[in-house]
């Protein structure tokens, strides 16, 4: 059986959060830039040396090409390098694995793009290199050779395109099959970007017939599901034949869809923080607050709360703090108060101490920005024109926005310009729990935040 997108994020993003996650980058990821398809990448070369029609297999056209004659090797490498060169800016996508908390980014892609997106990580595009990995530092894998960065761009280390460096593969980079070969039995990797007619395929399949048994029920590929009937049938088999070797494929109809997925597998792996927005007097806010407070009393002490120090942040995370406290269970570090650049204004005095207060030179925009980067969801109580803003920022970067929408103002129009219940922790939120968050019984309303705020922060369902 195929899983969904969901299913899918959940397994990834659990691993994430065990430090045990990979992801292995193929082609199609650098097709929503504009890049060539293998098909276009190597099928000119076909009429060269006088083959006519389509050429199914495309490392042995490259190998006849460099067969055909002497020097043919340096012109296959040109030939790759003035096609793929003009293309140096990173979609979408990209950036977003660069977001990704996870230290390993493996790529059988020649092209620099990920590189460009994520300019900290290290890269690691010869078999020597392998060596130097594994020291917690972020790393891009060229496993196929790589394109250098700059202008002119030139191979920093030879593609691996032949059919005869495919064979070969194993005697030439053993260090770096061998750290594949480690990760795969180690970790959970996803593999993006690939299909069936994709050359490079052959490494997924290759780990999993090998190594199926010790791997079962482990990794994840997301693989592009054929419009032709008649290619479903031979599709179907292969994708059962990875499945029974241990590989959870989710089945996409074009690579167009990675995007909306890694926005969800991104939102996953950020820490479980909840940001809290809402301004109004205390009387309108007390009621939420403390209700709110006392339900999230029973979440996992790993949650965090965030806050810009306003009326509805500070009044949950006050009363949630005096709860805690309470109990024994209050620790400062699960509540963080951020603070802006403000000159001429003193900060805010709080009427107790709580949480760990942290100071920015940002203005408010970015500092909003910034703290969103790290939260999973947005709840919205009350609100005015601050918080509408932080609605729509939190929308731009897929975090999950749940308005309380009983409590009014911004938060009843947040929910009013959603007709159909949005996805929440990279699912559907449910019609029935969306609708109760107008309820005008507040128990009622609270009730459904809480349930909300579960998914969006990607709570196991129970």
């Amino acid at each position: 059986m195929t899983i969904d997108r969901y299913e899918l994020v959940g397994i990834f993003g659990g691993a994430v959060d065990a430090g045990v996650a990979s992801l292995f980058v193929g082609a199609g990821l650098s097709a929503a830039a504009g890049l060539p398809t293998w098909s276009d990448l190597l099928g000119p070369l076909a009429a060269e040396i006088g083959v006519a029609g389509e050429f199914a297999d495309l490392p042995l056209l490259a190998e006849y090409y460099e067969q055909n004659g002497p020097g043919r090797r340096p012109a296959l490498e040109t030939h790759l390098r003035n096609v793929l060169s003009p293309y140096r800016t990173p979609a979408e996508s990209h950036r977003l694995i660069a977001k990704l908390p996870i230290d390993e980014i493996w790529t059988t892609n020649f092209d620099s793009l990920l590189e460009a997106a994520a300019p900290d990580a290290s890269v690691a595009a010869h078999d020597n290199d392998a060596l130097d990995i594994g020291t917690g530092r972020r790393t891009i894998i060229k496993m196929h050779g790589s394109l250098s960065l700059g202008t002119p761009s030139v191979w920093i280390a030879p593609p691996v395109i032949t059919r005869s460096d495919f064979e070969q593969y194993e005697d030439t980079h053993p260090r770096m099959w061998a750290l594949l070969r480690a990760s795969y039995l180690t970790r959970t990797m996803l593999f993006l970007g690939f299909s069936f007619a994709d050359p490079n395929i052959d490494v997924l399949l290759r780990l999993a017939r090998r190594y199926g048994t010790t791997a079962a029920d482990r990794h994840l590929t997301a693989l592009r599901r054929p419009v032709d009937p008649k290619d479903l049938q031979l599709h179907e088999l292969r994708v059962s034949d990875l499945e029974n070797s241990g590989v959870h494929v989710c089945e996409i109809s074009d690579f167009s869809e990675l995007t909306p997925m890694l926005h969800a597998i991104t939102t996953r792996t950020r820490p479980e923080r909840l940001f809290v927005s809402g301004s109004g007097d205390t009387s309108q806010l007390k009621p939420w607050y403390d209700k709110l407070a006392v339900a999230l009393t029973a979440r996992p002490p790993s949650w965090q709360l965030a806050t810009l120090g306003g009326p509805a942040g500070w009044g949950v995370t006050s009363r949630l703090a005096e709860l805690l406290r309470a109990n024994g269970r209050y620790t400062p570090d699960r509540f963080r108060i951020y603070f802006r650049k403000n000159p001429g204004e003193q900060t805010p005095l709080m009427d107790t101490h709580f949480g760990t207060a942290i100071f920015t030179d940002l203005e408010r925009e970015e500092l909003v920005g910034s703290v969103l980067d790290n939260c999973r969801a947005l709840l919205v109580i009350c609100g005015g024109s601050g918080t509408s803003e932080e609605v729509r920022l939190a929308l731009e970067r897929g975090v999950s926005v749940i308005p309380l929408a009983s409590s009014g103002a911004t938060a009843r129009a947040v929910w009013d310009s959603s007709p159909t219940p949005p996805d929440l922790g990279g699912r559907p939120c449910d019609p029935q729990v969306w609708h109760n968050l107008a309820d005008p019984d507040p128990d009622v309303a609270v009730m459904a935040a809480i349930t909300a705020i579960d998914q969006a922060m990607c709570r196991p369902r129970t």
